[in-house]
């Protein structure tokens, strides 16, 4: 097994045997994918599409200790969070500091959106809710565990998931539990957990043990249970299969997808299993177009056919390269890598179409609203780029 699995594991354990002494984890920050030989980028298309619209400096975005700080667009703004306690939202079209609240905690999972709601979770256990409008705190709770996923918020709940193995509902208004489930979590496990995703009255939600579980979100009560990764492998390491990609929701149906495992597509009303294909993922994917994007655990890029799972396309050319997850902005696909750099492919044939340096450090994540994209480094640039 490649030596960043081993970083990531033993980075879990020490975070979970030392609550007050941060851990440094540089290693970890921007580390995507396994450690193989990187070949050069080839040149781009020298099609130049990319315009940076704004940029902004949040500050100490990750220099200390593992966390998931993935912006959000909501309310016609960009919500992020760094690693020190501070909430910032900005104009989403100008990146104007619009508020800016410190909550003098630091923070491990942020931000989840909803509800006129900000939720953030902090890494003694609290979780504090912030009014979107103008940042003000509308109530903090704590669950006293290690919070292990972006908060969600939806239809009336906050749902929180911890490191061992609880997934918990909070009433969005007063912070207080709603209800909690408890899912036995395997004794060797990667660093991180999905964040759950809330559709109608159900919160699906991928758990370490390679399954996909949906509850009501109201009351917590099981619909069902799913095995979406099969153990095998002659270790613990080699059987390791969490299910760390959140899922996607279209229509009736449900992509999800494990480490060491697959792809699936799944029915929503009974987890019965439309499809499967043997690749193997940790990173959120993107859908478009009747067309699932993947990054790949050595960070090959992929295209699959929603309708029966086959591979449209693979793009290899970022092996290596510590890519983040994509997104689709229009025609094209867009992630960033470990040097910084933004790079799009041509949605119908995966041809590399440009790439642009455009923050220092890593590129942890990418969100979009559709027309642009924002993206995060490890040294807290924001950057806001069109298409």
């Amino acid at each position: 097994m490649p030596k960043s699995l081993y970083l990531i594991i033993t980075a879990a354990l020490l975070l979970g045997a030392c609550n007050k002494n941060k851990v440094e984890e540089e290693n970890l920050w921007g580390l995507h994918q396994e450690p193989v030989q990187a070949q050069k980028l080839p040149d781009d298309s020298g099609v130049e599409e990319l315009t940076e619209l704004w940029k902004e400096d949040i500050g100490n975005g990750a220099s200390v200790g593992f966390a998931q700080l993935v912006p959000v667009y909501h309310d016609g703004s960009v919500f992020v969070a760094n690693r020190i306690g501070e909430v910032f939202r900005l104009g989403s079209q100008t990146g104007d500091v619009e508020w800016k609240v410190d909550l003098g905690q630091d923070i491990n999972a942020a931000v989840g959106a909803g509800q006129d709601l900000i939720v953030v979770g902090h890494d003694n256990g609290d979780v504090t809710a912030i009014k979107a409008m103008d940042g003000v705190i509308a109530w903090k709770s704590s669950v006293k565990r290690h919070i292990s996923a972006v908060p969600v918020v939806g239809r009336g709940r906050i749902i929180v998931r911890t490191s061992d193995g609880l997934i918990i509902g909070l009433d969005s208004q007063t912070g207080q539990k709603s209800w909690q489930v408890k899912k036995q979590v395997p004794g060797l496990t990667v660093h991180g957990d999905s964040t759950p995703v809330i559709t109608g009255d159900a919160v699906l939600t991928g758990l370490s043990n390679g399954k996909l579980i949906a509850n009501n979100v109201i009351t917590g009560r099981d619909y069902w249970e799913a095995e979406i990764s099969f153990v095998k492998g002659q270790n613990e390491i080699e059987r390791l299969n969490d299910s760390d990609t959140p899922p996607i929701i279209q229509g009736t149906t449900v992509y999800t997808a494990t480490y060491q495992g697959s792809i699936m597509a799944l029915h929503l009303q009974d987890a019965a299993t439309i499809w499967r294909t043997e690749l193997s993922t940790r990173l959120p994917m993107a859908v478009g177009d009747n067309t699932l994007y993947i990054t790949s655990d050595l960070g090959a890029i992929a295209a699959l056919s929603t309708d029966d799972g086959r591979i449209l396309w693979q793009q290899d050319i970022f092996i290596g390269h510590g890519v983040s997850q994509p997104v689709v902005v229009g025609a094209r696909l867009v992630f960033g890598d470990s040097d910084g750099n933004v790079h799009t492919l041509d949605i119908v044939s995966g041809a590399l179409v440009e790439s642009r340096k455009v923050a220092s450090g890593a590129i942890l994540g990418v969100v979009t609203d559709g027309r642009k994209f924002t993206v995060i480094s490890s040294t807290g640039d924001l950057r806001t780029l069109s298409l």
